[in-house]
């Protein structure tokens, strides 16, 4: 194969990697195929907001002589995984001119594997969001759709894989902020186990264990392949999920077996389910039973109106946490001229929060482990929509809005069936199986037990071989 024949906007990291190997193409060439795809659909997306093109020849200057994924390009959420010397915005405008002095563990990991950092995506302030609309860097828009939500927070990142900028980037996740913006782009999502990969040095743990950070692909391999990379216990670490004796990019091609699946389509939060995408999860549901599993329909456990609540409480008491640190490392008002009106009124209300209150609110999360642990008695997976809705229009979650409840009340909704397992600290997926009668891209959540990635990894391989879905491309690619 030559360089003239190999088409790096469709290939996933896996397949770069090989033709770095195979010597068509180099890794400085890789590089370049990464920056002119960001010049040619990024003006239109607004996906990257830093390119880091001096950085980039430097990883490139330091490459490791082997790697995994030696030379491949790939893109960081301006937030957690902190790259030293590049800026770090946390999508706030009250952090212009963030610098990071230390690279994440994270970080650190893509470095030894070989990846190469050439730049930062797009987010919501301080990842406080299911859509990607911040007042500092304007809107992260969907290839599929200029109109409608790329999702949050890892939104950027979704635009960016979609529309064939770097064949994954990192995201991280603290109520569905990998597996929306998958969902809205047709992408493989994955939220690992609590614990799983890295936290530090930068932090032990963010939002109280809600968060964990992984990648969005385009192929369920690159996936798994990035988690046998990255989860090597952090020393540490205030947890660390269960070691897997096979590795998860082996599982991945492996067989799951006949497995019992608990279809979810409804919360008592009472959130009506779009006809479109419960049609679209019983599509899934028959497509999943001619694999050879049983699909029976099962409830979540938890009450939801009570862990919707646990959740506000502590995304309000580090919303809290960090506008004053931000305020206080740039010395600058706590105003709506630095942060979105909708974090003041959070973290206003994160303060007012006793420590009484955040614990009783962690105590709540914390048990719907247990809820899942008496699910999942039952069944071996648990399958749902990722949203209850197709990807929302420009607009609908608004940050500058001065009326907080009313915004945090609308992420819950919507995040209905993504947050529990961010609560419970167990795996979950959204698999791009299906569409909307208009072709956007519709993804289905898949749960597991804790630090069972190996089976969502398996199922989710098995699904992409049957219905490979690696041919749908979004209206605006690179």
């Amino acid at each position: 194969m030559s360089l003239q024949a190999f088409d790096y906007a469709t290939s996933d990291a896996m397949s770069v990697a090989q033709a770095i190997a195979d010597g068509v193409l180099t890794p400085s060439e890789a590089v370049a195929e990464a920056f002119a795809a960001i010049d040619r659909v990024n003006p239109e997306l607004n996906a990257v907001i830093l390119e880091m093109r001096d950085a980039a020849q430097d990883q490139l200057a330091a490459l490791p002589e082997t790697g995994p994924l030696r030379g491949v390009p790939t893109l960081l959420k301006d937030d957690c995984p902190s790259f030293a010397g590049a800026a770090m915005s946390y999508g706030c405008r009250a952090a212009r001119g963030n610098v990071s002095h230390q690279d994440h563990e994270i970080v650190s990991r893509y470095r030894a594997a070989g990846l190469v950092v050439v730049g930062k995506t797009n987010l919501p302030e301080m990842s406080c969001n299911i859509a990607t609309e911040p007042t500092l860097h304007g809107p992260a828009l969907n290839p599929w759709s200029l109109s409608r939500s790329v999702g949050g927070s890892s939104g950027g990142a979704a635009a960016a894989v979609a529309a064939g900028m770097v064949p994954f980037a990192y995201g991280n996740d603290g109520a569905g902020s990998i597996r929306i913006p998958s969902s809205n782009t047709g992408l493989f999502g994955l939220k690992p186990s609590r614990g799983r990969t890295p936290c530090g040095p930068v932090s032990s743990e963010n939002w109280g264990g809600l968060v964990c950070h992984h990648v969005l692909t385009r192929s369920v391999r690159d996936s798994a392949l990035m988690l046998d990379l990255t989860s090597a216990q952090e020393p540490g670490s205030l947890y660390v999920a269960p070691f897997e004796a096979q590795s998860f990019l082996a599982a991945a091609g492996r067989r799951p077996g006949p497995l019992r699946i608990g279809l979810v389509d409804r919360s008592d939060l009472d959130i009506a389910v779009e006809p479109q995408v419960r049609a679209a999860l019983e599509r899934a549901a028959a497509r999943i039973e001619t694999l050879g599993h049983k699909v029976v329909p099962v409830s979540f456990a938890h009450d939801s109106v009570a862990l919707a609540q646990a959740v506000t409480d502590l995304i309000a008491a580090y919303t809290a946490i960090e506008v004053d640190d931000i305020a206080l490392e740039m010395s600058c008002p706590v105003d709506d001229l630095h942060f979105e009106p909708v974090n003041i009124g959070l973290a206003e209300y994160g303060h007012s929060l006793g420590g009484t209150d955040v614990l009783r609110a962690r105590g709540r999360a914390n048990a719907t482990s247990r809820a899942f642990a008496g699910v999942f008695a039952g069944v071996d997976l648990v399958m749902s929509p990722v949203t209850p809705g197709l990807p929302q229009p420009l607009g609908t979650f608004d940050v500058r809005s001065s009326d907080w409840k009313t915004f945090i009340g609308s992420v819950m909704a919507a995040s209905v069936f993504t947050h529990p397992a961010n609560a419970a600290g167990i795996p979950a997926m959204s698999v791009p199986m299906e569409q909307s009668d208009d072709g956007l891209p519709i993804g289905i959540q898949f749960l597991a037990p804790y630090g069972a990635e190996a089976l969502l990894l398996s199922v989710a391989a098995e699904i992409e071989r049957t219905y490979p879905w690696s041919q749908r491309r979004p209206s605006i690619h690179a």
